[in-house]
């Protein structure tokens, strides 16, 4: 939740020292990540999951030879991938050469390279698969608010990704201005917040704005839930160890996400100002969201929690900092 500006020169001074970028944003129900690896990153292991491995039935002498399957095994592979062959008999060609790449046929057969050349395929056999190092090339910050990589993180809401990347720049113009981020229940900032996304260049290429969308961001701006806090904490982290170890794809390069489905009536009406305004509790930064009623009922649950394991101990911890179950009114916002 740093200014664009900051985050935009800590950006550019990664990538010239060769050091990894990960930024991290929520502003009530919504939330955002962006990765920067530099501009040659390498990927040691894109899936983290075990080399293909299975016997083969048979290897055919083509100009691209067909390599079968034994028992209708399938290979797991696809077109690109690296092979090597062992303890083949007949073709011994194959055993023990370089990793060649092969071309998909079908789940349960795939295709090398000229094998016209070599001896009569007899029987056994085995293929592996070859991992190699991967390079992906990611663009910087500014470039990345420019024309954006958009990672959907629900089909469902296919069009929003976009209007939300204009949306937190938007509210860091509004920040740069004001001094503060939009106020909760306040139709004045919201509707300039939505004028600030309608100047933003890129405001073209999205289509119809969402007014509904763009007044929940700025109305829970300032707010902050902790689950999705933990989400978004979990997922940086996650990126952070790919960051390290060169394993598993990277996030290229913005994820956005936005829960409209927890505000009352799915966030269809703007909240009344008194029930958002701050009662000088821990709940103030949830309540601004959700408000105050919503707030109350959370604090009057009462459920048990049965097993307080891995997934436990968080769903504990979230509903601590949420103040489910913790009292009656008076008590939710001692």
């Amino acid at each position: 939740n740093q200014p664009l500006a900051l985050a935009t020169a800590l950006d550019e001074a990664c990538r010239a020292s060769g050091a990894r970028f990960i930024k991290a944003d929520t502003f009530g129900v919504f939330a955002g990540l962006f990765c920067d690896f530099g501009p040659a990153f390498e990927v040691l292991d894109p899936n983290g999951e075990e080399p293909a491995s299975a016997m083969i039935a048979s290897v055919s002498s083509d100009e691209e030879g067909i390599v079968t399957l034994l028992d209708a095994m399938r290979h797991g592979l696809e077109d690109g991938d690296l092979v090597t062959f062992t303890e083949v008999l007949g073709m011994e060609e194959l055993n023990a050469s370089a990793p060649r790449p092969i071309k998909v046929l079908g789940p349960y057969s795939f295709s090398i390279d000229d094998t016209r050349g070599y001896s009569s395929y007899t029987r056994g056999g085995y293929f592996h698969q070859v991992k190699q190092p991967k390079a992906v090339a990611f663009k910087s910050l500014a470039e990345q608010l420019v024309a954006p990589d958009l990672v959907p993180s629900d089909f469902a809401k296919f069009d929003r990704p976009l209007q939300i990347h204009l949306g937190f720049q938007a509210l860091d113009a509004f920040r740069v201005a004001r001094g503060r981020l939009p106020a909760p229940s306040s139709d004045a900032d919201a509707a300039e917040l939505l004028a600030l996304v309608r100047a933003l260049p890129g405001a073209a290429d999205a289509g119809e704005l969402s007014e509904r969308l763009l007044r929940n961001l700025a109305s829970g701006a300032t707010g902050e839930l902790s689950p999705l806090c933990a989400i978004f904490g979990g997922l940086a982290a996650q990126e952070v160890m790919k960051a390290a170890s060169g394993k598993f794809t990277p996030l290229q390069q913005c994820l956005y996400f936005d829960a409209e489905e927890v505000l009352p009536e799915n966030g269809a009406h703007m909240l009344a100002a008194a029930d958002t305004a701050p009662r000088g509790s821990r709940h103030d930064s949830q309540a601004c969201v959700l408000g105050w009623p919503m707030q109350e009922k959370l604090a009057s649950l009462r459920y048990l929690r049965v097993v307080a394991g891995a997934i436990g101990c968080e769903m504990l911890k979230n509903w601590a900092l949420m103040g489910l179950a913790a009292g009656d009114a008076g008590a939710a916002i001692a």
